[in-house]
């Protein structure tokens, strides 16, 4: 018979925690459906590791309410897997011993053919003590681990630290398979790319603040752009009120507007090729930057 899976779904509602007098989250909400994959990005010290060890139950809060799936976390038990920030897998039993393990004390564990899939592992470093992996692939053989009892929820803390390219493309992979299987996933990260490749949606915390709830997409889009045309159209940009921050080059220029599509559509009748115009959104990391730059600028107003 196979495994019967209740619709995973976070709420938190409203909370804050404080710490030696301070408050290191405050006035938090929002939901993370069935099958998402959402991204918890932010500064250092904005507070995202205390967010998840909130979520998880090793923190209590002060104020509101944290509920996943409307049980409680003993009701949880298999449904919930957790990755913390640091590797803590015991490095002196071998990489086979520890799949044995985890699969033995799972209700219904992955499949040893998945489990070799997703680590994706020569042969012989089954055989090798778990301290003998390098940094990356010890932390691959750590999430991999979380995935055998095949839960509902993953939390994940900064899961690809100390991953080369190669392997965090493999954790890429193997989080769109989740996702396929409606898996909900809430982890933090530093590597905007990653953030790029893999989130359906973006919470960005500021200093305890949960300061934008939004998607990829929306987080690039809602912004200006940056346009590059030929010299041939500069004077009449330069009279433009929508236009901004020209940069002259040696046979083009740029600029930056929010107002594109009215600026092309008038180019475009006056004989501008599609081939000629380069757009630019700003990056994902662009934006982060600029809008915790903004909060602060506010905060000191």
């Amino acid at each position: 018979m196979g495994v019967v899976k209740m619709k995973a779904f976070i709420s938190v509602k409203n909370i804050s925690k404080i710490i030696k007098e301070k408050e290191v989250l405050e006035a938090i909400s929002f939901e993370i459906n069935c099958g998402e994959c959402v991204a918890l990005i932010g500064q250092n010290g904005a507070g995202k590791s205390s967010l998840l060890k909130c979520i998880i139950g090793d923190w209590n809060v002060n104020k509101g309410s944290i509920a996943i799936q409307q049980l409680d976390h003993g009701q949880l038990k298999g449904k919930i897997a957790v990755l913390s920030q640091e590797n803590t897998i015991p490095i002196n039993l071998k990489v086979r011993e520890l799949i044995t393990f985890f699969r033995s004390v799972a209700s219904y564990p992955l499949s040893i053919d998945k489990v070799i899939s997703y680590l994706g592992f020569d042969q012989e470093q089954y055989d090798d003590l778990a301290g003998k992996l390098s940094g990356g692939q010890r932390r691959l053989l750590a999430f991999v681990l979380c995935l055998i009892g095949q839960p509902e929820i993953l939390i994940l803390d900064e899961p690809t630290a100390g991953m080369d390219t190669a392997t965090r493309k493999r954790f890429w992979d193997i989080i769109g398979e989740l996702k396929a299987q409606g898996v909900s996933i809430l982890y933090s990260s530093h590597y905007i790319e990653e953030v790029e490749h893999t989130a359906d949606r973006i919470l960005v915390l500021h200093k305890g603040h949960l300061i934008r709830d939004t998607t990829p997409y929306e987080m690039r889009h809602q912004e200006d752009k940056q346009v590059t045309l030929p010299l041939s159209y500069l004077e009449e940009i330069k009279e433009r009120q929508d236009c901004y921050d020209i940069f002259l080059k040696k046979d083009c220029f740029q600029f930056r507007t929010k107002n594109l599509v009215v600026i092309w559509d008038k180019l475009f009748k006056e004989g501008l090729a599609i081939t000629d115009i380069e757009i630019q959104n700003k990056t994902l990391l662009d934006t982060l930057f600029e809008t915790t730059k903004e909060i602060e600028h506010e905060s000191l107003a």
